[in-house]
């Protein structure tokens, strides 16, 4: 089985990497965000949250899709 099938193939799989993906995007603004030069420009959105949540939920949905055994 390809990792294609593998993802794709079942829908906890496929939530858990797009929630992952977005954990990842949200780790990187949150760097970026924190070692920025100019203090003035504030970003509306707190990434340190989104990643958090995003990682709890692609945690969750990657467990329960093993335990469905998909």
């Amino acid at each position: 089985m390809d990792v294609q099938t593998a993802v794709f193939g079942h829908p906890f799989y496929t939530c858990a990497a797009l929630a992952g993906a977005i954990a990842l995007v949200g780790i990187v603004r949150d760097y970026r965000h924190s070692r920025r030069s100019d203090l003035d420009k504030v970003s509306l959105i707190s990434w340190g949250m989104v990643s958090s949540i995003a990682l709890i939920v692609a945690i969750v949905c990657f467990a329960m899709g093993l335990r469905s055994g998909g």
